[in-house]
């Protein structure tokens, strides 16, 4: 299912992250990218607030690498669930994107969202990200899985 959906360049500025990220992580994330010259699995939005549902580490290598756009999959709650992974805290879809709205961050790793199917890998070169190349504002994925 995931992988018939288009892959939309979303502007970094315009992602609205709703959990704080593990740093070292991120940074390694960043050097493989940087290393691949590849941004290879979307990440995925909801659709009206671009609120993260998965790839807040991703979205913290695309700033640290100054990145202009990133490759997303923009998603609803319709087909999407998610549930918390920490007892103390409140998860549905509302507080989430109120907590990306606000900046009141989870701590990393509190939401876990269920996807209907894999994502597919996307592949785009980062100087297609980095704006110095003519970017489409959407794209279909050519499909393969990620694992």
């Amino acid at each position: 299912m995931l992988c018939s959906l288009p892959i939309h360049f979303v502007p970094v500025k315009q992602i609205r992250p709703n959990e704080c990220h593990y740093s070292n992580h991120a940074m390694a994330l960043a050097d493989v990218i940087l290393h691949e010259q590849l941004w290879r699995i979307p990440i995925a939005l909801e659709r009206t607030s671009h609120a993260v549902m998965d790839g807040h580490h991703r979205l913290r290598a695309a700033q640290q690498l100054k990145l202009k756009y990133v490759p997303c999959l923009l998603l609803d709650y319709d087909y999407v669930k998610v549930h918390a992974t920490r007892d103390s805290y409140l998860v549905n879809p509302e507080e989430i994107i109120r907590r990306a709205r606000t900046g009141e961050l989870y701590p990393p790793k509190t939401t876990r969202h269920l996807f209907p199917s894999p994502f597919p890998l996307c592949n785009i070169s980062l100087p297609l990200l980095q704006g110095q190349a003519e970017l489409r504002p959407s794209m279909t994925s050519q499909c393969s899985l990620a694992s």
